[in-house]
């Protein structure tokens, strides 16, 4: 199979979030945009970098958080230094043990969470927006490994209504970031338009790590870990040939790597899910699970899966096809008996991309 990365990448302005999505009946929580951004502010927060040189942006530096004062003193240059700082604190280019016997690809899979710069961390009473360059605020943020949640009151495991931590603005890239986890996690970052998470740590999964909520958009998962999830990592809200990429990272302990929205608002597709040089581990559910109705793609290349994939009994499960529906009209129903599907139309992944480590 092509690398992922010779797929054309739809990159779109961006749409309105859908709201209100569930999967099946055994997960009825899977997954709305949850911006909150009713209750959010405008906020760097943190350390920050930006593509015209140090300083930039500062005039969206306003917070209602007064524990952000302390992350001024970072500079511009740990921007720059990004890879350096990531590579000190995991384990680069580890090599795959099992079927497969190939190292992964690229130069730098982390494993482990690095040690947060800010101590025990930072909790914000609000959700935090980053602004891009053209509204004031600037195009990368660089929190140098600090660790930021949100005072998020909803618990973990009830469905919708959990704060968002950061609301990112399109075209924003947001790196060596530690979302908090457990409650503080919230429902983790929500990307308003095309956005870039590289090297960003989820300690604990909440509700959501990420979700990608513009029509039309990419959400870029780089080099990055995310742990504990008793449903799913990554939510894909939006529609219009919207594209989730995950590579170069380690996911452990959770339901579903990814889900397209199985039941939102208005819900449609496609929605596309590249995967590349991924290490998992712990997986409940599955790896990926798209909607067949609404043309959705999910590219698996170089995927390492703890212990490996177990083919008698299907287990974990790589890529699931589901029927979808829209405003609550009926329940999103799992295609095949729910078992994994290789060399579809929706599942472009074959078995021989799914490795052992």
């Amino acid at each position: 199979m092509k690398s992922a990365f010779t797929l054309l990448l739809v990159i779109g302005a961006a749409g309105a979030s859908q709201l209100g999505c569930s999967d099946d009946a055994a997960t009825p929580d899977d997954g709305q945009g949850g911006s909150s951004s009713s209750s959010s502010t405008t906020a760097t927060g943190g350390s920050t970098s930006s593509t015209g040189g140090a300083g930039g942006g500062s005039t969206a530096a306003s917070t209602t958080s007064s524990a952000t004062t302390s992350s001024s003193s970072t500079t511009a240059a740990s921007s720059t230094a990004a890879s350096t700082t990531a590579a000190s604190s995991t384990a680069a280019s580890t090599t795959s043990s099992g079927t497969g016997g190939e190292e992964p690809l690229g130069d730098e899979l982390p494993m482990e969470i690095p040690t947060p710069t800010n101590g025990d961390g930072e909790i914000r009473t609000e959700t935090t927006v980053l602004k891009n360059a053209a509204h004031g605020g600037q195009d990368v943020y660089d929190f140098n490994n600090q660790k930021i949640g949100v005072n998020n009151t909803e618990d973990c495991d009830d469905g919708e209504g959990q704060k968002t931590v950061f609301e990112v603005e399109d075209g924003v890239t947001v790196k060596n970031l530690i979302i908090a986890g457990g409650l503080p996690g919230g429902n983790g970052i929500v990307c308003k338009g095309d956005c870039t998470l590289d090297h960003v740590y989820w300690e604990d999964v909440c509700e959501d790590a990420a979700t990608n909520s513009a029509d039309g958009a990419t959400m870029h998962i780089n080099s990055s870990i995310a742990l504990h999830s008793a449903d799913k990592i990554f939510q894909h809200n939006a529609k219009g040939g919207s594209t989730t990429i995950v590579t170069n990272s380690y996911i452990a302990d959770f339901g579903k790597l990814w889900r397209s929205c199985g039941d939102c608002t208005a819900n449609g597709g496609p929605r596309h899910l590249i995967i590349d040089n991924v290490r998992v581990d712990r997986v409940k559910t599955t790896i990926a699970g798209a909607n067949q109705n609404y043309g959705d793609t999910v590219t698996i290349t170089n995927l390492y899966v703890k212990g490996g994939y177990d083919a008698d009994d299907d287990k974990p499960k790589i890529c699931q096809e589901y029927r979808a529906v829209t405003d609550h009209m009926g329940e999103s129903e799992k295609l095949h008996g729910g078992a994994s599907q290789w060399d579809t139309a929706t599942c472009r992944v074959s078995k021989s991309d799914v490795k052992s480590w």
